[in-house]
């Protein structure tokens, strides 16, 4: 074979994007020779993570149709004119295989490969597919998949279970030794004012308990939530220590995190179970088919993580649940065992292995 050729497609959130970089990274690991091409939108993180992770980038113009309303047709006609660019490029390229790893920004690359019968491959981190994997899986080759599918989404015949990939240097996390508690505050990649919102209302418990705070809080959010600290009498210097807009190096943080307060991405939940890490699950209420809620589920019901809607946030007292557990040793111990029994630390390897499959055929 000339030298593999292999595109990576997926956009828009860290959720799709960091699966998709760590599968990047193995396809290079066991084949250093090959070149991997991350195709995304214009619009995500993605061309600024492919950068930082040494990755050519190919840019669409392309953003979600689902829940746009009027902008919904301009949409349309930006996917349309991305689908003939999409052939176009592959025609150029000639890559022996394009794997797509969910989201509006892999349609148009998926679908123009189907169409120059170039063999494709999606992975679904969900428990309840998102609309472009669910089209998208009714002709790729093969389909990977985080989680069972439980609700009959799929052709069982193309099904492989894989796991969510992680990337390696998370996955290799060991936890930092330490004589404090710390609590890892996230709202995905882009942050959210929800969780973020709530993170001030945790603030002086916090700081009268000592508990050191590590919190990701999304660019758009940063000015009003570092005025939140201010109120609260942390100073700037000891908020930069503390509150970001992105954090790069999620492995160094999760290596100190005890506890985290997040939404319930699938990401976030293979990265929380690869690193022990347990959590209060707040799932976004308007993810697609609230898969947020399902992918949650499956870790509460092994008692690695509790879980309130966003709905019923104000029915609890989340500063005395949140204080409870990270003062209990005991029970942050034994929550962490549980959510490091389900991680799936090989997944990028057995996601790659059913590429090599496709590759053979």
């Amino acid at each position: 074979m000339d030298t593999l050729n292999i595109i990576v497609s997926t956009g828009g959130t860290g959720g799709h994007i960091f699966p998709a970089l760590a599968v990047a990274d193995e396809i290079k690991k066991q084949h250093p020779n090959a070149h991997v091409l991350f195709v995304g939108s214009l619009y995500g993180r993605e061309k600024e993570l492919c950068q930082k992770h040494g990755l050519d980038f190919y840019g669409l113009n392309v953003r979600g149709i689902k829940g746009r309303g009027l902008k919904a047709f301009s949409a349309l006609l930006a996917m349309t004119k991305a689908i003939i660019e999409s052939w176009q490029f592959l025609g150029r390229h000639k890559p022996h295989a394009v794997i797509g790893f969910g989201g509006y920004a892999c349609f148009a690359m998926l679908l123009a490969a189907k169409l120059r019968h170039i063999p494709t491959m999606i992975h679904e981190q969900n428990a309840i597919a998102g609309l472009a994997n669910k089209i998208l899986a009714k002709f790729v080759n093969t389909i990977c998949l985080s989680l069972p599918d439980t609700k009959n989404q799929f052709n069982p015949r193309k099904c492989v279970l894989t796991g969510n990939p992680i990337r390696h240097e998370v996955a290799e996390v060991v936890k930092e030794e330490k004589d404090y508690t710390t609590l890892l505050i996230m709202g995905g990649s882009l942050g959210a004012v929800a969780i973020n919102s709530l993170a001030v209302q945790l603030l002086s418990t916090l700081r009268d308990n000592n508990i050191h705070i590590i919190h990701q809080c999304g660019d758009h959010d940063y000015p009003r939530i570092v005025e939140a600290y201010k109120s609260h009498g942390y100073s700037q210097e000891e908020i930069d220590t503390m509150l970001f807009p992105f954090i790069d190096n999620m492995a160094e943080v999760y290596a100190k995190a005890d506890f985290a307060l997040c939404r319930a991405g699938a990401t976030s939940i293979a990265e929380l179970t690869a690193t022990k890490t347990p959590a209060l699950f707040i799932p976004f209420p308007y993810a697609a088919n609230d898969h947020q809620t399902a992918n949650a589920q499956n870790i509460v019901d092994h008692h690695g993580a509790i879980m309130i809607k966003e709905s019923e946030i104000k029915q609890y007292p989340i500063d005395k649940i949140v204080l409870s557990i990270l003062q209990n040793k005991v029970e942050l111990e034994e929550m962490a065992e549980n959510m490091g029994s389900l991680a799936e630390k090989d997944a990028a390897e057995k996601v790659v292995a059913e590429l090599n499959k496709l590759l053979q055929k």
